[in-house]
């Protein structure tokens, strides 16, 4: 991946953020602290660029337990920038970032709901990893899916990327909910939105699908205020769709 592409494709991922970051700062129903806002993009800028230069040659064409580097390149990442940013703010702080698994009164209905959903999403044609495209995973395949997927990648977004762009909101309530929909915005247009062959991939149906499973993962996440079923149901979506 050249670094022009690499350009255009973090542009169309931020570009629709930033355009509602401005909307919302002139309507008067946010705040827009640039410091955390740009803290948000060159933190996802490193994760993208880690898994990138990491991914196996030909991986479109692999199972998606193939990405054990990749992925546990990212999570290390990640985990990194987590560390770096710990107890700067209450919303960079365990709770903060729904690193718990502390569950708020009243939320375990919401999530299983949610996990079932996301479960049915995995099971869908043309989803994320298409099981009838691959031979049955291999154990360590098993292992791949129960694992990394979900707890690499909603450390990110549902963690940290989240919670940054929550303080470059101003840190309300109301700020938490608008950084969701735009943590979810990042989800669904990164997976959609893609490096292929030296070109630039773009699949409207991925794009509307992890829309969708990003929705209910972040409802989940605001809901519980923990990351253990945000994970769990994240990791059944690509592990329903082997077993299907």
């Amino acid at each position: 991946m050249t670094p022009a592409t690499a350009l255009i494709l973090f542009a169309c991922w931020w570009l629709p953020v930033l355009l509602l970051a401005l909307v919302l700062k002139v309507s008067g129903q946010t705040e827009l602290r640039w410091r955390w806002f740009g803290a948000a993009a060159l933190a996802y800028a490193l994760y993208s660029l880690a898994g990138h230069l990491t991914l196996p040659e030909g991986i479109a064409s692999m199972p998606a337990e193939m990405r054990w580097t990749s992925r546990l390149v990212q999570l290390a990442m990640g985990s990194a920038m987590i560390a770096l940013a710990w107890n700067r703010h209450p919303l960079l702080t365990a709770r903060g970032m729904a690193l718990t698994v502390r569950q708020n009164p009243g939320s375990l209905g919401w999530s299983i709901l949610g996990v079932v959903l996301l479960a049915l999403l995995g099971v869908l044609p043309g989803g994320i990893d298409p099981a009838h495209a691959h031979p049955p995973a291999a154990p360590l395949g098993w292992l791949y899916h129960l694992t990394l997927p979900g707890l690499e990648e909603e450390l990110i977004y549902r963690a940290l990327l989240l919670s940054l762009l929550a303080i470059a909101l101003g840190g309300t309530r109301k700020a938490i909910g608008w950084a969701a929909v735009m943590a979810t915005i990042v989800f669904a247009l990164a997976h959609g939105i893609f490096p292929d062959s030296g070109k630039i991939g773009f699949n409207l149906f991925m794009i509307a699908y992890t829309g969708v499973a990003g929705i209910i993962l972040a409802l989940v996440r605001l809901k519980s205020g923990s990351l253990l079923f945000p994970i769990l149901g994240h990791n059944l979506i690509g592990l329903a769709g082997r077993l299907a």
